[in-house]
């Protein structure tokens, strides 16, 4: 493994009522994966019930105030981890809790492997937390908390999306490419991006080309022009759908990422991510999305369905016990929907009777006695939980679920989402109360609650 240096500089702060916003410059060294970054983040809440999360792999070497004044902290021996990133408090000269300022500065450095493209050189596994080198390009989402992130504890919320202005400059890669989430790919080592939306700092950086669409990009896919216009206007035809569904306009531009996958894969398969506007597969084959007739497979349908549902049911639901519900559950439930409106009903029947099966022989806890996120696995949030949703559009119909899946986004931009909201979002959407806790109880709380959703879907939708 080849010694990796990370040296980071950022300033941050934040309020209630303004953006948080972060500038600064960011180096990359492809071929050694170094990166040299220098931050400010302004406009921090103030608050003493916090972390400040970083990656694992980077250790930090100081922590100043906005006057340049070192600050001691918490986390540096022994810390605490959560998700891809170590927990960090700065402490006062009597080494207590520091509420947090409204700015102060961080420098680290950290090392991360490199898996060699087209080798055997692969790790163990891949997802969207891993800050990926493959000798070729460099792949770091939101989740892998590469730049700072704010944790508020009591209200259970991540502070990771930002206005910026970012200068990348990149060393060591040829025919540099360099995108960061809210931009435009640039062909360049060097480029000062803005962005006046609050957005995750995702970057995908290396030696690739892209094609632009009015629509969005596709970035590392050789392929030719007609094809990308396929593909887009079915993307369009997907969040047009979503739109209409939950009544929310869906308008800004998409970028479809093709990377290579850092662990070895059967051949053929594909996974993805989405960390909005940007969606990232793994050996994006236009060839398998689009049929002869020029319109996506019904398995990209309801893919791109899911995906795109994260524009409304995304990060920022990740807070509480039943994060993985409200973000991953309820974007599933959204594919079911966008595969039905493109008229797939028989492989969206295929679908929910396979996923019926998948889960007979697992076990589960009711979603009222979930305790902690870990309890909500994938096969739990994916697959049992969405089709807990069907029934509950079964039961009610379409027009009264979506009213109940707009509350949710409403009142997920003040608070941390809980079942107790939901049941409030079913009554406000017209659900008589009684039928409602008949509905709860033989879905949501009961022991039995697995066995029913299955034999709901079953009744409904025929045997598989």
């Amino acid at each position: 493994m080849k010694k990796i240096i990370f040296s980071n500089l950022f300033i941050l702060s934040f309020p209630f009522l303004f953006a948080q916003t972060i500038k600064g410059t960011v180096e990359i060294n492809m071929k050694d994966g170094l990166f040299n970054c220098n931050f400010e983040l302004h406009n921090i809440p103030q608050n003493k019930n916090y972390k400040i999360l970083l990656n694992k792999g980077m250790n930090i070497k100081y922590f100043k105030d906005s006057n340049g004044n070192l600050v001691d902290f918490e986390g540096h021996y022994d810390g605490k981890t959560k998700g891809e990133a170590i927990e960090y408090t700065l402490l006062d000269k009597d080494g207590k809790t520091l509420t947090i300022p409204t700015s102060f500065q961080v420098d680290y450095r950290g090392a991360f492997p490199i898996y060699f493209d087209n080798t055997e050189d692969y790790g163990p596994f891949d997802y969207k937390g891993i800050i990926a080198f493959n000798g070729k390009t460099l792949r770091a989402a939101d989740q892998s908390k590469w730049y700072p992130t704010l944790y508020d504890v009591e209200n259970d919320k991540l502070i990771d999306k930002y206005p910026y202005e970012v200068t990348i400059k990149v060393t060591n890669s040829e025919n540099n490419s360099i995108f960061i989430n809210g931009n435009v790919p640039q062909k360049t080592l060097s480029e000062h991006f803005i962005s006046t939306k609050p957005s995750s700092l995702f970057i995908f950086i290396g030696n690739y080309d892209f094609i632009s669409q009015p629509a969005g990009y596709i970035i590392n896919l050789d392929t030719d022009n007609k094809s990308v216009a396929r593909i887009f206007k079915n993307i369009e035809a997907v969040k047009e759908k979503l739109a209409n569904n939950l009544n929310l306009k869906f308008t800004d531009k998409i970028y479809i990422i093709n990377h290579k996958a850092v662990n070895r894969r059967r051949p053929g398969s594909s996974w993805a991510f989405n960390d909005y506007p940007a969606i990232a597969f793994t050996d994006l084959n236009p060839a398998k999305m689009l049929d002869d007739k020029g319109q996506f497979e019904p398995w990209y349908s309801k893919f791109l369905g899911h995906e795109l549902a994260h524009n409304y049911f995304g990060t920022h639901m990740l807070s509480g016990k039943l994060s993985w519900f409200w973000l991953e559950s309820f974007a599933e439930y959204l594919s079911f929907n966008v595969t039905e409106d493109f008229g797939f009903n028989a492989f969206l029947k295929e679908s929910l009777l396979s996923g019926a099966k998948n889960v007979e022989s697992q076990n589960f806890i009711p979603l009222s006695e979930i305790t902690e996120m870990s309890q909500i696995n994938e096969s739990y949030r994916y697959i049992l939980a969405p089709l807990m949703l069907k029934c509950f559009e079964d039961t009610f119909g379409r027009e009264k679920t979506n009213r109940v899946l707009q509350s949710l986004l409403e009142y997920a931009k003040k608070n941390t989402l809980t079942l107790e909201l939901f049941d409030e979002a079913a009554i406000a959407s017209g659900i008589e109360a009684v039928d409602y806790q008949k509905f709860k109880q033989t879905y949501i709380t009961s022991k039995d609650f697995k066995q029913n959703i299955i034999a709901q879907i079953r009744k409904v939708y025929g045997q598989s």
